[in-house]
């Protein structure tokens, strides 16, 4: 018990709005530490509030250099998922995809909705294109 009376003040601080991240850096101990500490104390933890993880606020933000399968998905979280084909116009496709148009990955509005068929062909001819400036 001797031990739990160098933490008496920890109530107050964490009453007062620290964290406890924040009073494991004031003691000098782990978070868990003073999770512990705080059980033992019968300090009842603050639920956490939701944070805004998106985009840059997530820290594990890559911004332009994040992975091909992220850049698709950033599209369809700001954009939505494809249900007509912008191509073929048809909305009975068992698959719609974003394709992107001019290789500009990280623009979430350099992409096209298209049914899986068309996006196969305009892949194709973006190739062949590429094919004859070489």
């Amino acid at each position: 018990m001797k031990y739990l009376s160098l933490f008496s003040g920890i109530g107050g601080l964490y009453n007062s709005g620290m964290s406890q991240k924040e009073l494991a850096v004031y003691y000098k101990i782990s978070q868990p530490q003073i999770c512990r500490i705080m059980k033992k104390l019968g300090i009842k933890s603050r639920v956490a509030k939701k944070r805004n993880q998106y985009g840059s606020n997530n820290d594990s933000w890559k911004g332009n250099k994040a992975s091909y399968a992220a850049l698709h998905y950033r599209v369809e979280k700001v954009r939505g998922k494809p249900s007509k084909c912008s191509m073929c116009e048809t909305e009975k496709a068992k698959r719609y995809e974003w394709a992107n148009m001019t290789g500009r990955y990280e623009y979430v509005y350099d992409y096209i909705r298209l049914c899986k068929s068309c996006h196969s062909k305009f892949d194709n001819v973006i190739i062949n294109l590429i094919k004859k400036r070489t």
